[in-house]
């Protein structure tokens, strides 16, 4: 995917309706039970031969952290990491592509406590869009303890127009940060971050180049 493919899809979610995706949340019968599925590692996704990314490995913009710091109190690095699951190489510095929510020694993201998010009022945009997501055909639903239910349409509606928010703000994020990455960002030179790593690393998230000291 290119710049120019990216910024085509953009225009076409201008241009879009979200009132379009909403028969699709109804027929979900989506009603989070705050089950905490979402939060903790339940399988791996395999990106390449060598990846296996957790399914709670959440990738989040920095205005998620920054929402979550105000709600908080806690730093930056309290709240993310880079991302060790999405980094390249250029054979001297290593880059990783983004932040993702911290997890504990359990696998749990670090803000899932008593069954339950301890954030949910000020949680991330992918969590409050989950378990929808924009594929290729329209919305896509993914495995959740809540669906069957029922979503009383004024709900519904809330959902269509976040998502749609979300991935006009994640195809945007992925023109930042293709465009900070330049010639590095390549599909083949994906890496996950080394076991034992130390030293630095620059982590592209669209508004900056953060350097990191692991």
């Amino acid at each position: 995917m290119d710049i120019v493919s990216l910024r085509g899809r953009v225009e076409s979610l201008i241009h879009a309706h979200s009132q379009g995706y909403v028969p699709d949340i109804l027929k979900s019968g989506f009603s989070c039970a705050r089950c905490g599925w979402c939060c903790r590692e339940n399988f791996s996704i395999r990106i390449t031969k060598d990846i296996l990314r957790p399914s709670n490995a959440i990738s989040i913009f920095p205005d998620d952290v920054r929402r979550i710091m105000k709600g908080t109190g806690m730093k930056w690095d309290d709240v993310v990491q880079p991302d060790i699951y999405s980094c390249l190489s250029d054979g001297d510095s290593i880059y990783a592509i983004g932040w993702i929510l911290r997890r504990n020694d359990a696998g749990e993201c670090i803000f899932y406590s008593g069954g339950a998010c301890t954030v949910y009022e000020f949680r991330p945009m992918i969590c409050r869009c989950y378990p929808f997501f924009m594929g290729e055909r329209g919305v896509e639903v993914m495995h959740c303890e809540g669906l069957g239910n029922r979503i009383v349409k004024e709900r519904a509606v809330e959902m269509a127009v976040m998502l749609k928010r979300y991935e006009m703000k994640k195809l945007r994020s992925y023109i930042s940060i293709m465009a900070q990455l330049g010639d590095k960002l390549s599909f083949a030179n994906l890496r996950m971050l080394p076991r034992g790593y130390e030293g630095d690393v620059f982590v592209c998230d669209g508004e900056a180049v953060h350097v990191r000291r692991l």
